[in-house]
């Protein structure tokens, strides 16, 4: 039987495919229904994802992505795939359940993203049990690195971004004003545009202003963890997947132990061990 399986978020997919024991990565475009379009999800699989196949069948897709929480969007995904793959059977969850997989496997934890976006539920019994409430960017995000790069950018434009760091980052983005406003036109370009900012930004994280900046974000997201899982928070370990949660890990643990939370393991990508889990 060959499997499929996804772990998506809104900057990449990460793909693995159950091969008679064999295991093969691809990784494609990222893959949140509400930010690409039918036509940008189709085209994906069938340009970006179906030639790296190599014309072997699959059996089965298990689809972990961001944006996925509501039965109609689950529903949109499953369509998708099956009219690129028809005849497969298909399941979508969301990438919380997927980061619950390879961050407790059969334990019990707080499950927490941080990567373009930000999210936390409560895993147990192999799945999210509870989902902590995300506005998602502008309104959310809180410790994303959407949300910690529109701090970083406002601080920029208003002119309050410390010398070191307003060099560094014009060296970076090679970019003048007017180009920076025609990449936060929408939500989702801007999205994507901020969270790229954060992570340039990684390099400088020494930096007092850089070190303010991800603290706020970081304690903003562990107090709403806390806020939404009180019991819990205080019985169970934190576990973190996502690019931020790994770029900036040491600021990430220094907030938690702060707030007297305890966190397990950073993970940057599940994939690998969402694979093993479905390999055994």
């Amino acid at each position: 039987m060959n499997m499929l399986v996804a772990d998506s978020g809104a900057s990449k997919t990460d793909w693995v495919l159950l091969h008679d024991g064999d295991k093969q990565f691809i990784q494609t475009e990222g893959l949140n229904p509400h930010i690409v379009s039918p036509s940008q999800f189709l085209n994906t699989l069938s340009k970006e994802l179906k030639p790296n196949l190599m014309g072997k069948s699959i059996s089965r897709i298990q689809f972990y992505g961001s944006g996925c929480g509501s039965p109609q969007k689950k529903e949109n995904v499953r369509s998708f795939l099956r009219e690129v793959f028809p005849g497969v059977k298909v399941d979508v969850k969301t990438d919380l359940d997927g980061a619950g997989l390879a961050l407790f496997s059969k334990r019990q934890g707080i499950v927490c993203i941080l990567g373009t976006g930000s999210s936390a539920g409560f895993f147990k019994e192999n799945a999210i049990d509870r989902q902590m409430p995300s506005l998602g960017y502008p309104l959310g995000d809180e410790g994303s690195g959407s949300y910690i790069g529109k701090e970083i950018l406002v601080a920029y434009l208003e002119g309050r971004l410390h010398k070191d760091l307003r060099v560094y980052l014009e060296e970076q983005l090679k970019m003048d004003l007017d180009e920076i406003f025609a990449q936060v036109q929408t939500p989702e370009m801007a999205k994507l545009f901020v969270s790229r900012l954060c992570k340039l930004m990684s390099k400088k994280s020494y930096h007092p202003e850089m070190q303010n900046i991800l603290d706020h974000g970081f304690c903003d997201f562990l107090n709403k963890v806390k806020e939404h899982f009180p019991e819990e928070s205080a019985a169970h370990q934190l576990g973190f997947v996502g690019s931020i949660a790994s770029v900036y890990e040491a600021e990430l643990r220094a907030c938690a132990k702060q707030m007297g939370l305890e966190i397990s393991s950073v993970i940057r990508t599940p994939i690998e061990h969402i694979a093993f889990h479905f390999s055994r």
